[in-house]
């Protein structure tokens, strides 16, 4: 039977009903998800991998003025906390992993904390903080908000949703040094980054825009994610196919996800997300897309079609409680 494992992160508390990180089996031979237990912690509303099954969780609704930065250990499946740090600013919200660093983004202040790894994946305390100023037109953008960074070799890039910036760093002696801030069209509300086929593609959050950007954050090409860009919309998570010939993200407020061409980042269709808030997406099993539908608290499965690259439903959607996050696990 062909099985794959996923990470749920989730809010807690008094911003959701999570429990903390859920652990999920998909059963492709019958096309379903499986719930075999869950983690206590706070608000884990973003996860990523790091090596030796390491994985660390933003704790971005936590008690107190400031976020949190916490560190687990997968053993037969479970998760084992080896404790955290604070972070300087509130809402931490992004996690970038490297073999010796952690970079995470707090929405709040627009900040980047620095923080090194230990051994065992530990993580120390935090040695730098980067401070951001400027704002946009959106009422979102009243200040900087930094959602995510990309490590790219001995570069980082960040984006600063409240900004509508796109800073450039070199790492030096672990540390970052910002070498540039690329500005964006006003009312951008850049979010997220990933890297294609040799480039670096922005999603816009607020406007339903993509940018394909150079190593330097400069922009090479820019589109729109939909012809039917509804008001009120703020797009949400990018994900590619196995083929990487399509990008998938999530329309919060219609509902929908949007397929676009990873070519010329051209719009293909939008379907239903099946659920309420699409807040996060990923690809496994080279043509089953899974989205986090985070206000109706459920996980919905869709088939890629090799073809055309649009999405069609698998079965009925899963409840699970206020999904933010998901992480495929090896």
């Amino acid at each position: 039977m062909t099985t794959t494992d996923l990470l749920v992160g989730g809010y807690t508390a008094t911003m959701g009903d999570a429990k903390g990180i859920s652990l999920l089996r998909w059963h492709g031979d019958d096309a379903r998800l499986e719930l075999l237990e869950t983690t206590p912690t706070s608000s884990p509303s973003f996860l990523a991998s790091g090596p030796d099954g390491l994985v660390y969780a933003t704790d971005e609704y936590g008690s107190g003025p400031a976020g949190r930065i916490e560190a687990f250990r997968r053993s037969q499946g479970s998760l084992r906390s080896l404790g955290g740090q604070p972070t300087s600013g509130g809402f931490p919200c992004h996690v970038s992993v490297t073999l010796d660093r952690l970079f995470v983004s707090n929405y709040l202040d627009g900040s980047i904390d620095v923080f090194p790894l230990l051994p065992g994946g530990r993580i120390g305390g935090s040695i730098q903080t980067l401070s951001s100023q400027g704002s946009g037109p959106n009422p979102a953008q009243e200040r900087p908000h930094a959602h995510s960074t990309l490590v790219q070799g001995s570069t980082v890039l960040s984006a600063d949703l409240g900004a509508d910036r796109v800073h450039v760093h070199a790492v030096e002696n672990g540390r970052l040094v910002r070498t540039a801030s690329v500005a964006l069209p006003p009312g951008t509300g850049p979010r997220d980054l990933v890297r294609l086929a040799g480039r670096t593609i922005l999603l816009g959050e607020l406007q339903g825009t993509l940018f394909a950007l150079d190593g330097r954050g400069q922009v090479l090409e820019a589109a729109t994610i939909t012809e039917d860009w509804v008001d009120g919309d703020h797009a949400a998570g990018l994900a590619t196919d196995a083929s990487a010939r399509f990008l998938y993200t999530g329309l919060r407020g219609s509902n929908r996800i949007a397929v676009i061409r990873a070519g010329d980042l051209s719009p293909v269709a939008t379907v239903s997300s099946d659920g309420d808030c699409p807040r996060h997406l990923c690809v496994i099993d080279g043509d089953v897309l899974l989205v986090a539908n985070q206000l109706s608290s459920t996980v919905a499965a869709f088939r890629i079609d090799p073809v055309t690259g649009i999405p069609h439903p698998l079965g009925s959607p899963m409840e699970v409680a206020s999904p933010t996050f998901l992480l495929p696990v090896l």
